[in-house]
């Protein structure tokens, strides 16, 4: 293999003929890259709170189309990278890794890159972003992304550049190449990464911290307010038998709610008479005309005001008709609510 020196220096576990459900019990014990950028606050997919959740086993993240398609294509775009560049020797990793150093931090990469100098002086021009950068052994990170959102000529998404200086911590490498398939392109992209040692510090201190004060003691971090947070918890939701009685904190907890949201009232009162103080001087200053639409400038602030034709159906015609039920679709929701009591 490729990666011997890697082994020698880390505790790792043969992936191969492992069950899902045990390699998602691995996965809990330890910090990996792919909880790094929601532990850091990079991630718009995840929080502390959603990795602790998960790790303890309280809620399972269920395996979405946009991760099954990684899956599949994982292996092929591996075959893509090799065949544009048939000098390097690409391998795929077959072991979780766990440091010796920080107990804590775990990876799963998905493969290795080795690249000598002279495999280097070969590689096609096409490759000079690489090569100018990277010899040695390096990781191999893939993704798949439907339209390429986060991902420019020369970026990548910041939970992807942390995920990856995490697997650099870990496995104590210098370089990574990040490898993405963008799908509605049909487009492969190769990102070079560097160890950043400043990163990595800050990164380890983060980790450190959330397994310290909130994993082993088992303090459940702050919701930062994420749809993926409302999505996980709401995914929880069992039900109880009896009236819960809170303390203290989830009082004042409470008490912010209401609060809040009388503010977010407020201001929603607030900002609609605004637009029709403004709606209305519109329509006193503009000159009649046959767009539906009226456009201002007031400093350096533009103003646009449209109306437009929609279409919407008319459930009470097809209810009439007999059809409501025949093509209505049930689906569970939910409600919450906060409310204090007068005193």
């Amino acid at each position: 293999m490729i990666y011997d020196a890697v082994l020698e220096h880390t505790t790792h576990i043969p992936t191969e003929g492992m069950e899902n459900s045990e390699w998602l019990e691995r996965r809990r014990s330890f910090i990996g890259g792919s909880d790094t950028g929601a532990v850091m606050g990079l991630s718009r997919y995840g929080s502390p709170l959603t990795v602790y959740l998960e790790k303890k086993g309280m809620a399972q993240i269920e395996e979405n189309d946009a991760m099954l398609r990684g899956s599949i294509m994982e292996p092929y775009i591996r075959q893509l990278t090799q065949k544009e560049f048939p000098n390097m020797e690409i391998e795929e990793a077959a072991f979780i890794f766990q440091s010796k150093v920080n107990l804590f931090m775990g990876a799963n990469v998905d493969g290795f890159i080795f690249i000598d100098a002279e495999q280097q002086k070969e590689l096609p021009l096409s490759a000079d972003h690489i090569t100018n950068k990277c010899i040695g052994l390096g990781i191999h990170e893939i993704k798949t992304s439907q339209d390429g959102y986060g991902f420019s000529e020369d970026e990548i998404p910041d939970a992807y550049y942390a995920q990856v200086q995490h697997y650099l911590a870990v496995l104590d490498l210098p370089w990574a190449i990040l490898t993405v398939y963008i799908i509605s392109k049909n487009k492969i992209r190769h990102y070079p990464i560097m160890r950043d040692d400043t990163f990595i510090t800050r990164l380890i201190a983060a980790e450190k911290d959330f397994y310290d004060n909130y994993l082993v003691p088992g303090v459940m971090p702050a919701a930062m307010g994420l749809d993926a947070e409302e999505d996980l918890i709401t995914g929880m939701f069992q039900g109880g038998q009896s009236t819960l009685v809170l303390g203290d904190a989830e009082k004042r907890l409470c008490a912010d709610y209401v609060e809040f949201k009388a503010s977010i009232k407020v201001m929603e009162e607030k900002t609609k008479a605004i637009a029709n103080d403004l709606k209305a001087l519109l329509i006193q200053k503009a000159q009649p005309g046959q767009e539906m639409k009226i456009s201002a400038i007031a400093g350096s602030y533009s103003i646009s005001w449209s109306r437009y034709n929609m279409t919407r159906l008319d459930t009470e015609a097809i209810k009439k008709a007999g059809l409501y039920e025949q093509y209505s679709k049930k689906s569970e929701t939910g409600r919450f609510s906060i409310s204090e009591k007068a005193s």
